[in-house]
């Protein structure tokens, strides 16, 4: 005599897929809200680095002029390019910025006046022998920055 196996289906049941599909969705979307408030935060904070490098990079350049005298070199220029104006210094310091806008990938730099997101605006006035550091990190009046740096 043959005896008969007995075949055993073990599936999943519709239900069971249905709830798995379920968590994964209610997962991503939880994730796709985590996402971007991670990166509107990178974005705005990468903003205030880039014031930041650059206020300190300018102010270090006009020193080496303060303790160089006229023979010194700043910004990267030609042998003994000090003093600097403040227009003179803006214009050098534009010629070596590379970084980039966080928000529309442009150059984060500007020889402007006012405040664009994302944007580091650098404005020199040979009067007032100023070069005056402005940054928009997010679009938001309450989160502009504005630095002056003096030029001895």
């Amino acid at each position: 005599m043959i005896a008969k196996k007995r075949r055993v289906n073990s599936a999943f049941t519709l239900i069971e897929l249905l709830v798995v599909v379920a968590i994964i969705g209610i997962l991503a979307a939880v994730g796709v809200v985590a996402y971007n408030g991670y990166t509107a935060a990178a974005k705005k904070n990468a903003v205030k680095t880039i014031h930041a490098q650059t206020v300190k990079y300018i102010s270090a350049e006009l020193q080496k002029c303060t303790l160089e005298g006229t023979t010194g070199t700043a910004f990267n220029g030609t042998d003994g390019n000090c003093p600097l104006t403040a227009t003179a210094a803006v214009t050098a310091f534009l010629a070596n910025a590379d970084d980039k806008n966080p928000y529309d990938n442009t150059s984060a730099h500007e020889d402007a006046e006012g405040f664009v997101k994302g944007q580091t605006s650098v404005k020199g006035n040979d009067t007032t022998k100023k070069i005056t550091i402005k940054s928009d990190p997010s679009g938001e009046a309450a989160d502009q920055i504005t630095s002056t740096v003096v030029v001895e």
